[in-house]
């Protein structure tokens, strides 16, 4: 066979082009909004950065809700925008048909599992940064004890952030790219997913997070399996997070005892779902790849917004004697 045939002609990569183009007009909106406006509320709201003994900033109520619960409203607001200006009909996305047979149980497992992994990577990291005389800035924080920060946490993490990102990154970015390529749209939304969050720690959970989440909704077709298994991730997170308002060495213990139980009945699924064909990718042959990444590093908003990622997680690492202690990233650190 002629490969050489199956090239995009010019019509067709200007419609590819154009369709990469908006899925980083997207992210790039999003991007500059969050920026602006929690740094807006951070100098309006919350003058003034509070200290612990060990020098480590302390986000009351209000620093939480901006730092967590405004950036998901935001991207629910874009995702609202995106629909208007593409008239897409957001429906699509919750399409109920296709879940009984979509055994999200077990993806919620094999996410939990690879939430283990991505922590067992952080552990590693952190030793390496440590030793390099380096940490990550954005996570130099611990929250306010008062019921209502953790409220609010837990709202912002379990509920909005779930909504706010798969509508973005399951509902624009994965939904675009699989008009390409299913196979391709899965690990880029993934990679799209963990690098925006502007962190190395953070970027490895989102990656390992987001390609099951990404291929339970190719699968179904609908967000909802993946706002689920998300929400499942962000509440496991928050359980030692909620002991430790009551007693610090359980929630310790709880964290703990919690990587090799959710490790291997995540792993033990992962195997099972693999054995069974039932996690057999879509294809990725030479017409998908002369569509995908040559023709997506001619988008002038992928290169952006990549630009402005990229810039964020390198700079969200820092030599420990000299990283300031500032909130300016903590829009996009603060939860999934």
């Amino acid at each position: 066979m002629d490969f050489n045939n199956l090239a995009p002609m010019p019509e067709e990569k200007k419609r590819l082009r154009h369709n990469y183009n908006t899925v980083g007009i997207t992210l790039l909106v999003l991007f500059v909004l969050i920026l602006v406006v929690c740094q807006t509320l951070y100098l309006v709201f919350c003058p003034d950065v509070q200290y612990n003994a060990d020098g480590m900033v302390v986000m009351s109520a209000k620093e939480i809700f901006i730092g967590g619960g405004v950036p998901a409203i935001l991207a629910i607001l874009v995702f609202a925008g995106y629909c208007l200006c593409t008239r897409y009909d957001p429906k699509e996305l919750f399409r109920t048909e296709n879940l009984g047979e979509a055994h999200i149980g077990k993806y919620v497992l094999m996410v939990l599992g690879a939430q283990q992994v991505s922590m067992i990577c952080t552990l590693i990291l952190s030793n390496v940064f440590y030793y390099k005389g380096l940490e990550v800035s954005g996570l130099n924080y611990e929250i306010s004890h008062d019921p209502a920060a953790c409220a609010i946490d837990i709202f912002a993490s379990v509920v909005l952030a779930p909504i706010g990102e798969e509508l973005i990154y399951r509902g624009v970015v994965l939904r675009c790219c699989a008009k390409v390529s299913q196979r391709f749209a899965i690990f880029f939304s993934a990679f799209i997913f963990g690098i925006m969050h502007g962190n190395p720690y953070q970027f490895v959970l989102g990656l390992l997070i987001g390609i099951p989440m990404s291929i339970i909704t190719i699968k179904t077709g609908s967000i909802i399996p993946s706002i689920i298994c998300h929400m499942g991730n962000n509440i496991a997170a928050c359980i030692p997070t909620v002991i430790s308002y009551f007693d610090e060495p359980i929630s310790q213990a709880v964290s703990l005892a919690m990587i090799p139980v959710f490790l291997i009945i995540g792993i033990w699924v992962f195997v099972t779902e693999i054995s069974s064909g039932r996690m057999r990718l879509p294809a990725y042959t030479d017409y998908h790849r002369k569509r995908t990444f040559p023709i997506l590093i001619t988008s002038w908003s992928m290169i952006v917004v990549m630009i402005f990622y990229v810039y964020d997680l390198i700079t969200s690492v820092g030599p420990i004697e000299e990283m300031p202690e500032m909130l300016e990233q903590s829009a996009r650190l603060f939860i999934l």
